[in-house]
């Protein structure tokens, strides 16, 4: 017969060990509840809509590993509707989700994502402030840079950027890529009074414009910031066309080009756009030609549409050309010039752009008064400049402009790596902008690309930002750099193109191109989801690993074509495959 007081102490092990499984399943519960985290969208990010007022929104995040579906709905904060919840992933893979807000309406909305193992909810996170909106990039010089005034700033809640700190103080095209972030803010100067526009602008009149259009177009407004005081338009012109150091020096690392171009690679991917708003020419005035003005911004705006994928990205040229005679001799009685403005009207007239403000006319002494030479507008000025600016983006713009909007999740992208000119066994710097929803164990890894779009060979990795490379004995020719990650394995946007001069093959030995295999799902014309990054023709062998829609209304060629495990073609409407040479 056991004692009673041997049955008491077993009694109290037993309760002990049970509340100890009680509090791990707990626990438990509530680390798998704690893990859904949303990569993308951020707080405060405005997606571009279309011209019927509809928008995308691609979200993406991390959820407990045993998660199998996961849910989503919109809840509209100002302006909008609200939607119910909807299936946002039906398959997470392995503690990663991925889905499509579609047909979102314009206005601000807070979002909510849980995630289920079957019927039981095991997590849920929530991002507040997301739009759908306008979204644009300012770009010229110093009258598009301006400084960081506090009549500038936006008092609507809905008008947003991407922080840049300190931009006024740093200089500009003084910003580091790989400090570029996802963290967009209210159009603000911030509590110390320096908060700036990613990639690399003040706040200057921007956030009054916004509260403007805010107030007028009942949505919210999204400003990225890429301008360079001083900047001429054969400055834009080299740098556009590749050249790192411009004006014999007096630029570097590709300014003033490169924040104008960062802000295509990384952000207008993400988000879509309307247009770049173009303020530049007075640095031109008595120097250049209508035709080399037209030419020399002709080939930039060109640029940007290459770079972002957008063909038809809407600029809004401003007409301008203004320097106070006491800028220099050669302005005495050329305080404005008429070839500058007449190349800014033909430029404002090609296809999906518009006429900016003009501003030679807001003079000295009621206008650009803080300015000792009277050519830069001040703090006072942001009032009216931004009245103007609203009133330049009439009714009439937003209805003749057509925007830019994403056709895909766009998670990873690569960004500038410097020198463009290099050479083999030199080592380099990738820098990269992630909303992956990365595992612990994950790495990313770059990719040497030809300049056709083949990748050739795996050439450095790392855990954080900033991937150092070396680039390898083989290599001679044009090239571009791509990032990827492992886990979960996705494959970033490839990079701007260097030079290595070597003397090398070019590929690494005994390199041959082999088949097109699928990068992702897709739509068979989008050459980036090919591993060359081309659309296939009748001479190659196809190899599908994805699901891949032919579009429609399209004939499309190859050799042949390989369905591996769990791909599918789909068909639109007309659309036809023809196979054989």
């Amino acid at each position: 017969m056991y004692h009673h007081s041997y049955i008491l102490n077993q009694v109290n092990q037993i309760s002990t060990l049970l509340l100890r499984t009680v509090v791990i399943i707990i626990g438990l519960s509530q680390a798998l509840y704690a893990q859904v985290t949303v990569t993308f969208p951020t707080s405060r990010f405005v997606f571009q809509r279309s011209n019927a007022n509809r928008a995308t929104i691609y979200i993406t995040g991390r959820c407990p590993a045993n998660s199998t579906q996961i849910q989503a709905r919109l809840s509209a904060r100002q302006g909008g509707t609200s939607t119910p919840w909807f299936v946002l992933d039906s398959a997470p893979g392995n503690g990663t989700f991925q889905g499509a807000a579609l047909n979102i309406t314009g206005g601000w909305y807070d979002l909510d994502v849980k995630a289920f193992n079957d019927a039981t909810e095991i997590g849920a996170a929530y991002v507040g402030r997301v739009g759908v909106g306008e979204v644009f990039v300012v770009s010229g010089q110093s009258n598009s840079w301006g400084g960081s005034f506090v009549q500038g700033q936006a008092l609507e809640d809905r008008v947003s950027m991407v922080l840049q700190p300190n931009a006024y103080y740093n200089g500009a095209g003084n910003f580091e890529e790989h400090e570029l972030t996802l963290n967009a803010v209210a159009a603000t100067l911030g509590a110390d009074g320096q908060n700036g526009m990613a990639p690399a602008a003040p706040v200057f009149m921007w956030g009054a414009l916004g509260d403007r259009l805010v107030q007028r177009l009942g949505v919210p407004v999204m400003f990225f910031g890429g301008s360079h005081p001083g900047s001429r338009s054969t400055d834009w012109f080299a740098a556009a066309s590749g050249e790192q150091n411009v004006g014999n020096g007096y630029y570097n690392r590709n300014a003033p080009y490169r924040a104008l171009g960062s802000t295509m690679l990384h952000y207008l991917k993400r988000t879509g756009v309307r247009a770049v708003l173009w303020h530049q020419g007075e640095s031109d005035n008595y120097y250049r030609t209508r035709d080399e003005y037209v030419s020399q911004i002709g080939f930039v705006i060109n640029r940007t549409r290459q770079q972002s994928g957008y063909s038809q990205l809407g600029w809004v040229v401003s007409r301008v050309s203004y320097l106070h005679a006491s800028f220099g001799a050669e302005y005495v009685n050329h305080e404005t010039d008429p070839n500058i403005i007449e190349a800014q009207n033909i430029l404002a007239s090609q296809p999906n752009n518009w006429p900016g403000p003009a501003t030679d006319g807001l003079i000295y002494p009621d206008y650009r008064v803080e300015d000792a030479f009277h050519v830069h507008f001040g703090g006072q000025d942001c009032i009216r400049l931004a009245d103007i600016w609203s009133q330049t983006l009439s009714d009439a713009f937003f209805t003749s402009v057509q925007p830019s909007l994403p056709t895909r999740p766009i998670l990873l992208t690569t960004g500038y790596v410097f020198p463009f000119v290099t050479s083999p066994g030199q080592s380099v710097n990738v820098p990269l902008l992630s909303a992956v929803p990365t595992r612990t164990d994950n790495t990313y890894e770059v990719d040497l690309v030809s300049e056709s779009g083949c990748a050739l060979a795996t050439v450095g990795s790392g855990t954080g930002n900033l991937i150092p490379v070396t680039l390898p004995s083989w290599a001679n020719g044009r090239y571009r750099l791509r990032v990827r990650s492992t886990s979960p394995a996705v494959v970033g946007e490839l990079g701007e193109l260097i030079t290595v001069n070597g003397s090398g093959a070019g590929v690494p030995p005994g390199y041959s191109p082999g088949p097109l295999t699928t990068l992702r799902a897709g739509r068979w014309d989008d050459p980036t989801i090919w591993s060359c990054t081309r659309i296939p023709d009748a001479t190659d062998a196809v190899y599908i690993n994805h699901s891949v829609t032919v579009p429609a209304n399209g004939l499309y060629r190859a050799q042949k074509v390989i369905l591996n495990a769990g791909s599918k073609l789909l068909y639109e409407p007309n659309g036809r495959l023809a196979l054989g040479q």
